[in-house]
């Protein structure tokens, strides 16, 4: 995947967070960037993004920060922003309009059959 950063995404940055490994076989690496418009959408966006394959993957918002593991992210409220769009390369999720983005902390990548993690980041604020 490929996905180009639309221009209108280009005005600001509401948090940043780096990805990585939940264990030795579900690992991940790369960046995830909340862009923020004028009219207040917001889209998260991967760059130089990798995560080992598996099935059933989605993208999850979740509540909890500090995510290890699989039970962290059961412990915890979540929002799924679909499924992933390719295990490699850059991808843009749209976050849904209501959803108050100040109470998610991480970013999951999450097979929702098995009910496994394989990677999480955790969002960093950026100063306004």
């Amino acid at each position: 995947v490929s996905e180009g950063l639309p221009a209108e995404l280009q005005t600001g940055i509401a948090a940043t967070g780096r990805f990585r490994d939940a264990d030795s076989v579900h690992q991940g690496a790369g960046s995830v960037t909340v862009y923020e418009t004028m009219t207040g959408a917001k889209v998260l966006r991967f760059t130089d993004f990798k995560v080992t394959n598996g099935p059933d993957l989605k993208v999850w918002l979740v509540k909890a920060g500090g995510i290890t593991s699989s039970a962290d992210v059961k412990a915890s409220e979540w929002l799924s922003l679909g499924p992933l769009k390719g295990n490699i390369g850059e991808q843009n999720y749209i976050v849904p309009q209501d959803a108050n983005l100040a109470g998610f902390k991480s970013v999951v990548i999450w097979c929702e059959q098995f009910g496994v993690l394989f990677a999480a980041a955790d969002l960093t604020a950026t100063a306004s």
